[in-house]
């Protein structure tokens, strides 16, 4: 389970000023173990790219998967039948085309049977650990909000909760972030600070290794014999690698200024034209939903699992998609749909990522990874429309 840790300290900021535009909600992290708040650093390791395959075999779990690039794209891939190359590629390069989120909240899962169906689908879960080599830092973030809304007291859902308490995250530094990423805007650096077991930092000729939890100070103690101590030089390089990406993020999103207070810019904003021209580049495909690390909404339905027995299953939904909200009604008639049209959906997703989550559960429901812009066939760029909000509202005062 990975911790919580007040990470490198001593350079903490690393590539300019943070704007506060979060709230800290209540998540895992108040149940982790915060090293910082013991006074402790964590030492910093260095493991060879040779050694580093046989490194992530150390990471105790039933399955690992880890990042990949290759001609085909950047990707998760079981550890097992990846390149080594491929996987060096990977963790160096920009973050895969898809988040983790799939590992703790599959697109598809059986969550109940009933009737002559009596097996509890929880307990197929058990305990099977997974390991996530190459988490991004945006991707840590996610994990506060996702633990925000799943382990929501008095009620977590299961199955999340049994994923996350046995998944063992390896972070790892975006040395190159992607075209679509704008975590700066949203005053976050490129790596990761939280929700990690282990963090790793590119550097020449191998990686930097860090500890986020008690997990991973055993993992590193385990491997003692593959790792040596961080040189100050290697250690200056890894800022340098920070500041650097830090400035490629500034440089491709200087065009772009997100609005001060959602909360204010967005309902003084809904009626301005900028919104329809957007629209009229949305498919409601639901890829924008797919891909993002925070969105969790699902549909459940019920299918016959032999004589007598039954299945009930969930699978991602999307806000996007024409039937969503669409409520049951009496034989033949449907209740009134809250969000019938397709600008009241569209604008949703703006609204619950800016609007709505500042107030429940505290946190942005965004974070920067930009995947929304790959996927949409219309490209349809968030940052583009939350600069157009903070224009249209600069010109209205």
């Amino acid at each position: 389970m990975s911790g919580s840790v007040a990470r490198r300290a001593s350079h903490r900021g690393v590539g300019g000023s943070r704007r506060s535009l979060r709230l800290h909600g209540k998540g895992w992290l108040e149940k982790s173990q915060v090293f910082a708040g013991q006074g402790l650093m964590p030492d910093v390791k260095f493991i060879g790219d040779d050694r580093l395959i046989e490194f992530m075999r150390r990471v105790p779990g039933d399955r690992r998967f880890t990042n990949s690039q290759n001609d085909e794209g950047r990707l998760w891939v079981d550890l097992e039948d990846a390149d080594p190359a491929a996987v060096l590629n990977g963790l160096r390069g920009a973050r895969p085309y898809y988040s983790l989120k799939s590992a703790l909240m599959p697109a598809i899962e059986l969550v109940a049977r009933y009737g002559q169906a009596q097996d509890d689908p929880l307990a197929e879960v058990g305990d099977a650990h997974v390991v996530l080599i190459g988490v991004r830092g945006c991707e840590c973030r996610a994990l506060s909000y996702l633990d925000a809304i799943m382990l929501d007291e008095p009620m977590p859902e299961p199955f999340y909760e049994s994923r996350r308490k046995n998944c063992t995250i390896v972070s790892v530094d975006c040395a190159v972030p992607a075209e679509s990423c704008f975590c700066n805007l949203l005053g976050e650096p490129a790596y990761a600070e939280a929700n990690f077991d282990l963090n790793l930092s590119p550097c020449e000729g191998g990686f930097l290794v860090e500890a986020g939890s008690e997990t991973g100070e055993a993992i590193l103690a385990d491997a003692s014999s593959l790792l040596s101590d961080a040189t100050g030089e290697q250690q200056d390089a890894r800022d340098d690698m920070q500041r650097q990406a830090a400035e490629t993020l500034d440089g491709q999103n200087a065009q772009y200024g997100l609005p001060e207070d959602f909360a204010e810019s967005m309902p003084a904003t809904l009626e301005e034209a900028f919104w329809r021209a957007e629209l009229a580049e949305c498919v409601q495909c639901g890829g924008c939903t797919a891909v993002c690390p925070t969105c969790y909404c699902f549909l459940l339905y019920d299918q016959e699992a032999g004589e007598g027995a039954y299945e009930r299953v969930r699978v991602w939904d999307s806000c996007q998609f024409t039937g969503y909200s669409e409520m049951a009604g009496p034989p033949g008639t449907m209740k009134p749909d809250p969000r019938r049209g397709h600008m009241s959906k569209f604008q949703h997703r703006f609204a619950h990522k800016f609007w709505y989550s500042g107030v429940y559960p505290g946190i942005l429901g965004c974070v920067g990874c930009g995947r929304c812009r790959d996927t949409c066939p219309g490209a349809i760029d968030l940052r583009r429309v939350l600069s157009e909000m903070q224009s249209e509202r600069v010109k209205n005062e």
